[in-house]
């Protein structure tokens, strides 16, 4: 069977999940911060970007597109995610020739101060104000990729998950007229792996990749990602040197939801100026994002820097700032 029936096929089999009347997977995973698009450009694009390629973020997409990363590239994401929580990220990727490429990455999530409270049923406004406290999440990961041939690599990354909710009372009934309570102190981590693959097939810009994303020994957001992307400005308008225009596809099959969909489009002038459009399928809130990006060369230093909008509906539309240097 040929390459493009192959693929022609699996993504036939996403299409037709997707709209399957099957009851979506809720509350089956916990620390869902894991599944937060975290790069600009490729959140522009709706998050399809398992098969986009060589993108120093693309290591929180699939791992094994950094194997064509060259030299060393230095990435800071900002989202301001939806409840005024903040979402900051950053990675730092060396390419080694004959060995491959490496990563060092992280992951920290803000939600400002919360009030505590408990239940006081003797108190006129039934519960007792504890004051304020907050709450840490964060990731740090080490990946790695290598090309096996000039068009295909292998990539995985390790990553290490930290959960602390603060501590909560529990009262207790200790079967006399006396209640006891206890403070809990609610922390959790996890080791988790990522592994992906990634093709191109020198033909029309069309590249594909796969990736599991989240294997651990704890219910967190496990994903499988398959996409493909090609580019449309080779089809259309071969002549053209100064403009590429690229659409993405991407199925994921998520642990705690049913199948999802993302659509990607990049245009690129002179391929330093960037607008971008995309749409989420089968999400409760999210749906439509627009983007654009600009890089500039400053003494041998490339400097990218991207802006993502996406809209959520009834919550607060997310914007993500990123930038992104390469020397």
């Amino acid at each position: 069977m040929k390459t493009k029936n192959i693929i022609f096929i699996i993504i036939l089999v996403f299409l037709s999940r997707s709209h399957s009347s099957a009851a979506d997977k809720v509350a089956q995973s916990k620390m869902p911060f894991v599944s937060i698009g975290l790069s600009s450009r490729a959140e522009a694009m709706g998050g399809a970007f398992t098969a986009m390629g060589a993108d120093a973020s693309s290591i929180f997409y699939n791992p094994a597109s950094i194997a064509y990363l060259e030299g060393r590239n230095v990435s800071f994401n900002n989202v301001s995610w939806i409840a005024d929580i903040g979402i900051m990220s950053g990675l730092f990727s060396y390419h080694l020739d004959d060995i491959g490429t490496f990563s060092l990455n992280y992951v920290s999530v803000d939600y400002g101060t919360m009030t505590r409270t408990i239940v006081d049923a003797h108190s006129w406004t039934s519960y007792q104000d504890l004051g304020e406290f907050s709450v840490s999440e964060y990731v740090f990961g080490l990946g790695y990729a290598k090309q096996l041939t000039d068009r295909f690599s292998v990539g995985g990354q390790i990553k290490y998950i930290y959960q602390d909710l603060g501590q909560t009372e529990q009262n207790y009934n200790t079967g006399t007229s006396l209640e006891k309570t206890e403070t809990v102190s609610n922390i959790d981590d996890v080791i988790a792996f990522d592994i992906g693959t990634y093709y191109n097939f020198g033909y029309k810009g069309i590249k594909i990749g796969m990736a599991i994303q989240n294997f651990a020994n704890k219910a967190i957001p496990l994903t499988f990602r398959f996409g493909f992307s090609i580019e449309v400005n080779q089809i259309f308008f071969p002549e053209s040197l100064y403009h590429k225009l690229i659409f993405a596809w991407d199925g994921l099959h998520p642990r705690d939801s049913g199948e999802r969909q993302h659509y990607g489009l990049e245009y690129s002038y002179l391929s330093r100026y960037f607008l971008r459009a995309g749409y989420k399928a089968n999400y409760d809130r999210e749906d439509f994002s627009l983007g654009a990006g600009a890089n500039i060369n400053v003494y041998g230093v490339g400097i990218q820097v991207d802006y993502a909008y996406s809209h959520f509906e009834i919550f607060n539309s997310v914007n993500r700032f990123s930038i992104s240097l390469k020397f």
